[in-house]
């Protein structure tokens, strides 16, 4: 089989089953590279992540939001990040049609080690909030999470190859990430909500990747294109989606692109909830990140950054009014 199989020509499908050996590798890293620097999006299938995990995981995740409010609220987030969120707009921005459960790989580190990941942002530094039930809710976060990390290194060992680095380029910079798991919400839509309010607001991710598994038939998830257009990207089953982030534009020289993307409304007369689980995976919090190119514009907004530095820096951009100066 061909390691991509173009479904659409700007978020390709590509096939990571012969990874397994170099040259296998090297075609799967060409076939990357070529759609981070179209959308930075694309879709992978014999990724290897077992189907029952995911299954389990989606179990687990819908068991907790389907729970009484109250039980919720009993998990509700901390320094906004661990635990349960129920979102507001920003700025002119109005909210979402959903709410959020997070939590960070460093999370469940003794509170030693959590205290030692410096001072941007500190929200690191929070432990985990961990719901009572449903039964097994935290070890199968545990598990996927294990999961996750394990894929996007070896995903990110693909994007060295694809940038004519050293396979191990990028490794020693993700042995303490601090990624995060986050599961999206989205209510069920039993009235027309009011005009310009979706599901999820354009943005782009802050990170270096993101993999995002989508329930089958319910996605809403478009990506806008290089022409203007937003573009519907489809669950294919078994897949995951994976896009590069901000902080991995800037790691290329901007050669790579980080693109908008949204969630849209269900179309009228749907009334089903949906559920996202997407991995952000981030390198450890004192990395030092410089352009692997310079700009070619030569207008980077740093020169060299750690990824502490990174998140405070676009924390405030997003959330300037609520933060302290």
């Amino acid at each position: 089989m061909s390691e991509t199989m173009v479904v659409d020509d700007f978020v390709p499908v590509i096939d990571l089953s012969s990874r397994t050996t170099p040259a296998g590798r090297r075609r799967i890293a060409e076939a990357i590279g070529k759609a981070c620097r179209r959308s930075g999006f694309f879709t992978i299938v014999g990724h290897g992540v077992s189907q029952d995990l995911v299954d389990r995981m989606y179990r687990a995740t819908n068991g907790f939001f389907t729970l009484p409010e109250d039980e919720k609220d009993r998990s509700a987030s901390v320094a906004g990040v661990s635990g349960l969120r129920r979102f507001g707009g920003t700025g002119d921005t109005p909210p979402g049609l959903y709410e959020a459960f997070a939590a960070h790989v460093t999370g469940d580190l003794p509170e030693a080690e959590r205290a030692a990941l410096g001072d941007y942002p500190a929200t690191w530094k929070v432990a985990n909030v961990w719901p009572d039930s449903p039964a097994g809710f935290k070890d199968t976060w545990h598990e996927y999470m294990s999961a996750m990390a394990d894929l996007s290194a070896d995903v990110m060992r693909l994007f060295a190859l694809a940038l004519d680095l050293p396979e191990d380029f990028f490794d020693a910079k993700f042995d303490r990430h601090v990624s995060l798991l986050l599961a999206n919400f989205y209510y069920p839509q039993l009235a027309v909500p009011p005009s310009g309010q979706i599901r999820r607001e354009s943005h782009t991710d802050w990170g270096t990747l993101t993999i995002l598994y989508q329930e089958d038939d319910l996605s809403g998830l478009q990506v806008l294109t290089d022409t203007g257009e937003w573009r519907d990207l489809p669950a294919i089953p078994g897949s995951f989606v994976v896009n590069i982030g901000d902080l991995m534009a800037f790691w290329t020289g901007g050669r790579w692109a980080s693109t908008v993307h949204r969630v849209v409304n269900p179309r009228q007369g749907d009334t089903a909830s949906r559920v996202s689980i997407p991995f952000f995976h981030l390198p450890n919090h004192d990395t030092s990140i410089e352009p692997i190119q310079p700009f070619r514009t030569g207008d980077a907004e740093f020169e060299r950054v750690t990824v502490g530095e990174w998140f405070s820096h676009k924390m405030r951009q997003t959330f300037a009014p609520k933060l302290p100066a």
